[in-house]
């Protein structure tokens, strides 16, 4: 068996394919998040400066300026539940995710993950993190670099692992009928 074999399943796609799919799954969930609150922000400030009075003398609509900041605010409650409701799942998918990510024994893999996916921090900042209280940091970046994809590599093999466990767990001893 050669390494290309242990790095893929019966169906050919990687080990790590699923735990990168969940990972990439929350962190969009995170974005969605972020951009549901710039939503929000900028629906705030639209409401705070409602429109000034007509002056050209043209008719109006039969609408009021009631209706329209009624259905202002009704947007805005709309959208504050969206949110709650993508916030519950966040902490619900971060809370088994740092489940198995405690599985993980290696601290550095833990930190990578941790980094990467629930502070969204880039590589380089993965990097200083692990890595630049080292004296050499400056010197040796390259490397200190590689390392930290490695145990990004490590992290998420161990994490695929847990998955897996988590998903089958074995009955030893039994069959069913």
């Amino acid at each position: 068996m050669d390494r290309s074999d242990a790095l893929t399943s019966m169906s050919d796609k990687p080990i790590t394919h699923d735990i990168k799919e969940r990972l990439g799954k929350y962190t969009r969930l995170l974005r969605e998040i972020d951009n549901q609150y710039e939503r929000l922000g900028r629906m705030e400030i639209s409401m705070a400066a409602p429109p000034g009075p007509d002056m050209t003398g043209m008719p109006r609509g039969s609408g009021t300026p009631t209706d329209r900041t009624g259905m202002m605010v009704l947007r805005k409650m709309e959208l504050e539940e969206q949110i709650e409701e993508r916030l519950a799942e966040e902490r619900e998918e971060r809370a088994a995710l740092e489940a198995m990510i405690r599985q993980v024994e290696n601290p550095d893999e833990r930190a990578v993950l941790r980094l990467r996916y629930f502070d969204r921090a880039d590589w380089d900042g993965i990097c200083a993190v692990l890595f630049s209280d080292r004296q050499d940091y400056l010197e040796r970046i390259d490397s200190y670099q590689n390392r930290t994809y490695k145990a990004h590599g490590r992290a998420l093999l161990r994490m695929a692992e847990i998955l897996k466990e988590t998903e089958t767990p074995a009955v030893k001893g039994s069959k069913r009928q």
